[in-house]
């Protein structure tokens, strides 16, 4: 039976916490529930309400409210369970819910380079080896670890008991305590699955998916679930973000343990350990474990500066490249004062690369570090777009501005000579993410990560006029806009299709390594340069360089860790390729295809794009994490190989586009929902 709405005028004086991409979180003093002491809102945003299914939302409350008060207490104690709905206060509109506030105990004082800071303790942070523990002031002991995994296998027995599946399971979405005592916390609960339905379409965040070793299997069930809880395991005694691989398991893992993640990882749906049954081998590691933690190791001191030199983390990473399509982490941004009153509540979703890549969309620390930021004047205009906006494009034929909304399935346009805004929406779009612009031709491909196709537009009447299917996860794309060719880089098949835009359909598809993602063509050389960012275990860090006439790979090229964004500069035979996981991007000499040089840019860097009258290349540093989230584009002096400054910009810079014409760099703020423009200075 549906429980009572709320009006939203009955949440009283709502304070806004803040905005993410699924919607806006608001403290809720007017609520007043036996299940807390302090409630919020969350309040979707307009495009994201038609694609809630308020039924099944609603029938979460009322879940809650037909359990016996112990049980319905034992549920809220694990997770930030839905507690009621609200909707307008002149229609039955739904808005959003209420939920209880973030218990205190889950939020930890983390030391970053900025000082001590008040911030929600998200498992990702734990997913780190002992060196950074330490350096973050995190006292996690081998007792505390198996503890904590101890405390998760029991809400998800829990929760399985009610027949709610996690679904999006990832340290993105579960909180720990230390103190008083080791426990966890489910947050983003409206995105679980209860009784097989779900509020929305179900995702899986980059480098937690199950169908990476299960394709096809169905999301969101306890078995899916058991399959991440041993990932979780494992990353957690590994202190590694991203491994699959039990070997990496420290020497001193109890063998019932060391059997449980093997089994839990490698066999077949249906027979995967379910959470109750690890139960008996955590608590007993945990009651053999010791309890030394980590202590940080003494500065680095540089010889030429004398200031400190950050340690690079270890562990693996969670690139943001592919984020969860609806997670923002909007907490760390909450004022002090707001936390004085009650800890905030569940997740306002956001996401990644992969996943992913994706991180989160989505993210150990990395090297990379903090750069001299700009004067906030050199961003001349912010430009609101879409949810979770991606790539950019510019065509210079029509004076327009595109960018792909990946969550929102549309395009935002711009009109660089009237300042106008439109939107292009269509059925085909699904999770639109690279764009590209043949302005010869008249025509904007976008690529559709979630169906494996590229969209056709007319860049003037701005219509949908054609789809043509690629292979899967197509997540770049480049232009040969003399050999009317497209090249499309399919993350998730290893390959890139050859598109013929004459008669738009694939003319070659090309093996050309795991997991391929940015991509340049080269005029000069004819040769066309993919970013091979490689499986998480991989040491294959290298730009795979295709012969665009003989249409095969000729040679390899190493360049840094995870490549993501590719771009060429034409005047100087010179590609730039941004490293994500090393903070850095690799200057290749596209003649000799040799590295020429390695610049140090900021953290997560994504997005690569050059302005050939400035020499000057744009990056954008999308960061690992939300404490090394820069917020950012890092700019360098083609001519030296040096980084010159850097200039603050929206939340989670991903794609960058420049505009030779006009002088201006466009930036996409994924997290922001914005568009921020830049002047060139160097012009």
């Amino acid at each position: 039976m549906a429980q009572q709405r709320l009006k939203r005028g009955m949440l009283g004086a709502v304070q806004k916490l803040a905005s993410g991409g699924q919607g806006v979180v608001y403290l809720a003093p007017g609520v007043q529930m036996a299940h807390a002491k302090t409630m919020v809102f969350k309040e979707y945003k307009s495009p994201v309400l038609p694609n809630i299914r308020v039924d099944v939302l609603e029938d979460m409350p009322s879940y809650l409210e037909s359990l016996p008060f112990n049980e319905g207490m034992e549920l809220l104690k694990r997770a930030a369970w839905p507690c009621r709905l609200v909707e307008e206060d002149h229609s039955a509109t739904v808005l959003g819910f209420v939920m209880p506030a973030i218990p205190d105990e889950f939020f930890v004082d983390m030391v970053t380079v900025a000082g001590t800071r008040r911030m929600t303790a998200e498992f990702q942070h734990l997913l780190n080896d002992d060196v950074y523990l330490a350096k973050r002031g995190i006292p996690l002991s081998d007792r505390a670890r198996y503890e904590l995994l101890g405390d998760a296998a029991e809400a998800l027995t829990l929760l399985h008991r009610h027949h709610i599946a996690v679904g999006d399971l990832s340290p993105k979405n579960l909180l720990f305590s230390l103190r008083p005592e080791r426990q966890v916390y489910f947050i983003d609960c409206d995105a679980m699955r209860m009784r097989s339905r779900s509020v929305s379409d179900q995702f899986e965040t980059p480098d937690w998916e199950v169908r990476t070793v299960s394709a096809g299997e169905e999301l969101a069930t306890p078995q899916s679930d058991a399959y991440k809880f041993a990932l979780l395991v494992l990353r957690l005694l590994a202190g590694h973000q991203s491994t699959r691989d039990p070997d990496r398991l420290p020497a001193g893992v109890p063998t019932a343990v060391r059997q449980l993640v093997r089994t839990a990882l490698s066999a077949p749906v249906g027979q995967r350990p379910r959470p109750a049954d690890w139960l008996q081998a955590l608590n007993a590691a945990a009651a053999g474990a010791g309890t030394r933690t980590p202590v940080a190791p003494p500065p680095v001191v540089q010889p030429r500066t004398g200031h400190p030199r950050p340690q690079q983390a270890g562990g693996g990473y969670t690139p943001p490249l592919i984020p969860s399509p609806r997670r923002n982490p909007w907490w760390q941004r909450v004022p002090l004062r707001v936390r004085v009153i009650g800890a905030i509540a569940a997740v306002v979703v956001v996401a990644g690369l992969l996943t992913s890549i994706t991180s989160s969309e989505d993210d150990p620390p990395r090297a990379g570090g903090s750069l001299p930021v700009a004067a906030p004047a050199a961003v001349n205009t912010t430009i609101p777009v879409g949810v979770q906006p991606w790539g950019v494009a510019v065509d210079t034929g029509t004076a327009t501005v595109f960018a792909t909304n990946s969550l929102s399935n549309s395009v935002s346009v711009y009109d660089t000579e009237t300042g106008a805004t439109a939107s292009i929406t269509s059925p085909d779009f699904a999770k639109p993410t690279a764009i590209a612009v043949d302005s010869a031709a008249g025509l904007v491909l976008v690529t559709n990560a979630g169906n494996g196709s590229v969209s056709v537009i007319g860049a003037r009447d701005r219509a949908v006029v054609g789809r043509i299917a690629v292979g899967a996860g197509p997540y770049g794309i480049a232009v040969d806009p003399a050999g009317r060719t497209a090249y499309v880089t399919n993350f998730e098949a290893g390959t890139m299709s050859v598109v013929d835009l004459r008669s738009r359909g694939v003319v070659a598809t090309i093996p050309v390594g795991s997991h391929p993602y940015g991509v340049a063509f080269d005029p000069a050389t004819r040769s066309v340069f993919v970013a091979i960012a490689g499986p998480p275990e991989s040491v294959d860090r290298r730009v795979a360089v295709v012969d665009a006439v003989a249409l095969s790979v000729v040679t390899s090229i190493r360049v840094g860790n995870q490549p993501w964004g590719v771009a060429v500069d034409t005047d100087t035979s010179t590609a730039y390729v941004t490293n994500h996981a090393d903070g850095t991007v690799s200057v290749i000499d596209t003649r000799t295809r040799a590295v020429t040089a390695t610049v140090r840019v900021g953290a997560g860097p994504v997005g690569v794009a050059v302005d050939h009258a400035s020499r000057t290349v744009f990056v954008t540093n999308h960061g690992l994490d939300d404490v090394r989230s820069e917020n950012s584009v890092s700019v360098i002096d083609s001519r030296d190989s040096v980084t010159t400054e850097t200039i603050r910009v929206g939340a989670r810079p991903h794609g960058v586009a420049v505009d030779p014409a006009a002088g201006q760099v466009y930036v996409s703020n994924f997290n922001g929902g914005t568009m921020s423009v830049l002047g060139n200075r160097g012009r």
